[in-house]
């Protein structure tokens, strides 16, 4: 039935806890967006603290332990600094503050502050703010360490995939050292790079590799079919609430799932259609009410406005910037010669010399995915409304380790594929 040789098995318990515990965390959001009594969104959070003690303590994950210690330390991280950068403070505790004092998850809704972007997805917000409930007061520190629990389920779906204990010390090492601040210190962009790894692992899963081990009898088939189908929605819904790059990300990894399965003319299946309807629908539903409400999708500050592009639509933006040479010189130093970005391409181009052959679909799948997202922070930049250097100096760091991530990852899953 399978190749065995190029067969592909990940540790089916860590996938199954890692389904439980996206599950519980779109429900904390879903018990806000529906008003639920306290009570109920803090038995699920005590739902997803048992779920991670029960990892620790697991007989079933015995061989885990790189992944245990990576956690504590980033729980100890996260609780012993307090939120300090700008966007951490400012944006995601203020919105996780206001969701806890006002007791509603659509408190920003009044347009409050209007500079700031109201319509911004909040899934992480709304569990900082049941931990605050749960606590009875807030502060500066505690509530950003819930980012550690949203980063659970990425996690334990990647480590999954690793065959042995090296590949995922490796992959955690990389992880401290590429995202490891951003990780604690509030910030949603570390959680987005860390999902789009896992986005695209699962994706990848479910419509291509044909030769995944999922049981040994046809209910084990079954029984873990469903469990990664219903991961993956789990997973692509909270990159999407995350933040709009999130959005962005998951539409770009469906789309070419898509495009891919037309050129190599396989079936695109009613299954997967269904896939991403679910994926899509909470994200959705957040849209049409922040319109509804008269939220605009983004926020202006009063800083790095350059008069000459804040009239001009966007399309127009991007013609002006093209046409000048620093601007060139800019988006080179700050998207290319981004030290990160460099070690990660060197790494993954060093794999994809080694084992292009036996990895072939993967490696295409990858490239695609990150080069679009790439192109995609081009297009971005150059359409900004706001000074050019300002706005690359002050976000290029944030959003490169999505790139980062997604290439780092792949190169050590698939290096190391074989060793057990």
């Amino acid at each position: 039935m399978y190749n065995v040789k190029n067969s592909v098995e990940p540790d089916w318990n860590l996938i199954f806890l890692s389904c439980l515990i996206s599950f519980c965390i779109f429900l904390n959001y879903f018990f806000w967006s529906v008003n639920f009594d306290q009570i109920i969104k803090s038995i699920n959070f005590f739902t997803i603290l048992f779920f991670l003690f029960y990892f620790f303590i697991g007989k079933e994950f015995k061989n885990y332990n790189y992944l245990r210690l990576f956690i504590i330390s980033l729980l100890v991280l996260s609780l012993g600094s307090v939120t300090v950068d700008w966007d951490a403070r400012s944006i995601w505790a203020f919105y996780a503050k206001r969701i806890f004092l006002d007791d509603n998850l659509y408190a920003g809704f009044d347009k409050y502050i209007p500079e700031l972007p109201h319509a911004l997805p909040l899934l992480p917000a709304s569990l900082s703010a049941t931990l605050a409930q749960i606590i009875g007061y807030w502060n500066e520190i505690y509530p950003k360490s819930t980012n550690i629990l949203v980063l659970l389920p990425a996690l334990f779906v990647q480590c999954s995939f690793l065959k042995n204990n090296k590949s995922i010390l490796l992959w955690l090492m990389f992880v401290l050292l590429f995202t490891g601040r951003a990780l604690v210190s509030g910030l949603m962009d570390g959680l987005v790079a860390m999902y789009f790894v896992s986005n695209c692992l699962i994706i990848y899963n479910l419509f291509f590799e044909e030769n995944l081990i999922y049981g040994r009898n046809s209910q084990e088939i079954n029984k873990n079919k469903n469990i990664l189908f219903f991961l993956g929605i789990f997973c692509g819904i909270i990159l999407t609430l995350l933040k709009n790059e999130g959005l962005v990300i998951v539409i770009l990894l469906l789309l070419s799932a898509f495009l891919f399965k037309i050129y190599l003319k396989k079936k695109i299946r009613k299954r997967e259609i269904i896939f991403g309807i679910l994926i899509f629908t909470p994200i959705s539903v957040w849209k049409l009410l922040t319109t509804y409400n008269g939220v605009p999708p983004t926020g202006y500050f009063g800083t790095g406005i350059v008069e000459s592009v804040i009239g001009l639509n966007t399309f127009d933006r991007i013609i002006l910037r093209l046409g000048e040479i620093n601007n060139y010189k800019l988006l080179f130093k700050y998207l290319l010669l981004n030290e990160k970005f460099i070690i990660a391409l060197l790494i993954f181009l060093f794999s994809v010399y080694k084992s292009f052959e036996k990895n072939k679909l993967i490696y295409s799948f990858v490239i695609a995915n990150a080069l679009i997202y790439y192109i995609v922070l081009h297009i971005v930049y150059l359409s900004t409304p706001h000074d050019l250097y300002w706005h690359l100096s002050g976000s290029s760091t944030r959003v490169m380790p999505s790139i980062v991530m997604i290439l780092i990852f792949f190169s050590v899953s698939t290096s190391m594929k074989k060793k057990e």
